[in-house]
């Protein structure tokens, strides 16, 4: 039933009004009744739509014989979706519109209709051409020459083989490329050991592309070699240099030496947002985040995803009242319900971090305060590196603004054993520093002496750069701000 949920809201999104397969105007046939109540989310089992459509639980001989014509009908009805004028296409979309062509100027030539089969071809060398698909040039290109070849157009055929020799070519290096590509990102998306271990020869990988690109001027392996780049830079922590890396792909795409459609427009500006995020260039970011928002439809992780970047730069720069209306946004929205539970718990976590930070602030905003929308972290805490941390910082924080002394050195004691088992290694410096800062708030009854004695520590931390993507999760609150807040919450207490 999944399967033919998932197909029917393709359809019903792309499609157009009228279609060769499936009536959606005559309300009386089964067919167009079982795809309407598809488009629900309320239906979930076989047993309900055949009680809607039969009035009767059990799964029929009629039913089952209905779901498999309906199901073929949904896959055929894939090659009838509208993908829009040239120009208005993804890369990807444009692709999928060349391999249909071609099937069509295939079957033509099964019959003999080699004319028409070429005005075919001739639709997909423009579409090829427009958006860079090498590829499909050539097979659009060999389907054209064998037809010259039969026709006996000896000078169109000469031409035809002089352009295909070039395709060739850089078919040749796109595919080199595009196996570089592959390699690099199964590697980098396997254990930290393999994947720091690799990062020391990617900068050739790197060189390589670059080689490949200005001799074939392909704007694939611009792309493959753009996203190479920003994924070696961000596990490097070099996230001024992603945004400028971002900066040179558009002047690229604006000099017309990159094809427009080779750049991901979401891909990019979700990376720029994150790498502002970490770069801590607040300013710039929320405002390219508030432009960019709108080119994820709201139902959709990645929406989600984006939003949490977004969230997480007003939460930083401590525009608080942004923050409360973005993550009210976020929690009320119905679709987060289908997120996986983990980033559920994500959103949760980013909510008690909010609520505790405007409660102990004095420009904090207070109206409309975002409701729980999880009762209990179940999987963040498994992740003693990362997301426990900052459930740990949030509970001795918690302690801190009204616990008693005695239960003070607890959490103190706490922090040490935490410190000792899991925050290990360079990467886990910032982590460390502040850790043995959040330890002088919790033993000392004196906020001057703990910003004294702490004064070298913020010094380190401060100084201390952000490890790279692959070591460490987004500090949902700046760790030299919770400082700040740990030392007024430390003053109160004296009060």
């Amino acid at each position: 039933m999944k399967e033919l949920q998932r197909l029917v809201r393709i359809i019903d999104k792309f499609s157009h009004k009228s279609n060769p397969l499936i009536n959606f105007q005559d309300n009386s046939k089964l067919e167009t009744k079982l795809f309407y109540l598809l488009t629900k989310d309320s239906v979930q089992s076989d047993e309900a739509v055949a009680e809607e459509l039969y009035g009767d639980k059990s799964l029929t001989g009629s039913y089952r014989t209905l779901k498999s014509r309906f199901r073929k009908k949904l896959y055929n009805h894939l090659h009838f979706l509208n993908w829009g004028p040239v120009g208005s296409k993804n890369v990807h979309e444009a692709n999928c519109v060349c391999l249909s062509l071609l099937t069509e100027a295939q079957t033509l030539l099964v019959y003999s209709e080699q004319k028409l089969a070429l005005k075919v071809f001739d639709q997909v060398l423009e579409i090829a051409n427009a958006y860079g698909l090498n590829e499909m040039k050539i097979k659009a290109l060999e389907g054209t020459k064998k037809i010259f070849l039969n026709l006996t157009k000896e000078k169109e055929f000469s031409t035809i083989v002089k352009v295909l020799a070039n395709c060739y070519e850089i078919q040749v290096m796109e595919r080199s490329a595009m196996s570089l590509y592959d390699h690099t990102m199964m590697t980098l998306r396997g254990p930290i050991s393999q994947k720091s271990k690799y990062l020391q020869s990617l900068p050739s990988v790197l060189d390589e592309l670059e080689e490949l690109f200005n001799k074939s001027n392909s704007s694939l392996i611009f792309y493959h070699r753009h996203i190479l780049n920003i994924a070696y830079l961000e596990q490097s922590g070099r996230y001024f240099d992603i945004v400028n890396t971002i900066a040179h792909a558009e002047k690229m795409v604006l000099s017309k030496n990159v094809l427009e459609s080779w750049f991901d427009k979401k891909y990019n500006s979700f990376t720029e947002v994150y790498a502002l995020l970490q770069s801590r260039q607040y300013d710039k970011g929320l405002k390219i985040a508030g432009e960019n928002i709108q080119l994820f439809a709201k139902y959709s992780t990645n929406w989600f995803a984006f939003m949490e970047n977004y969230v997480l730069l007003a939460i930083h720069s401590r525009q608080f009242e942004v923050a409360g209306v973005l993550l009210n946004e976020a929690t009320e929205n119905e679709h987060i319900k289908k997120l996986a539970y983990n980033s559920i718990e994500r959103w949760e976590l980013y909510r008690k971090y909010f609520i505790f930070l405007v409660s102990h602030s004095t420009n904090g905003w207070q109206e409309n305060l975002p409701s729980e929308i999880a009762s209990e972290l179940l999987i963040l805490p498994k992740d003693k590196s990362g997301f426990n941390l900052a459930l740990l910082v949030l509970d001795v924080l918690e302690k801190l603004s009204e616990g008693e002394a005695d239960e003070l050195e607890g959490q103190a004691e706490r922090l040490r054993k935490y410190t000792q088992k899991y925050l290990k290694g360079e990467k886990a410096e910032r982590p460390r520093l502040f850790l043995r800062l959040l330890l002088l708030a919790l033993m000392k009854r004196n906020a001057a002496d703990a910003r004294a004695q702490g004064q070298k520590l913020l010094e380190k931390l401060q100084a201390t750069p952000l490890p790279g993507d692959a070591f460490t999760e987004v500090e949902i609150v700046p760790y030299e701000h919770l400082w700040e807040l740990a030392l007024q919450l430390l003053e109160r207490r004296q009060v």
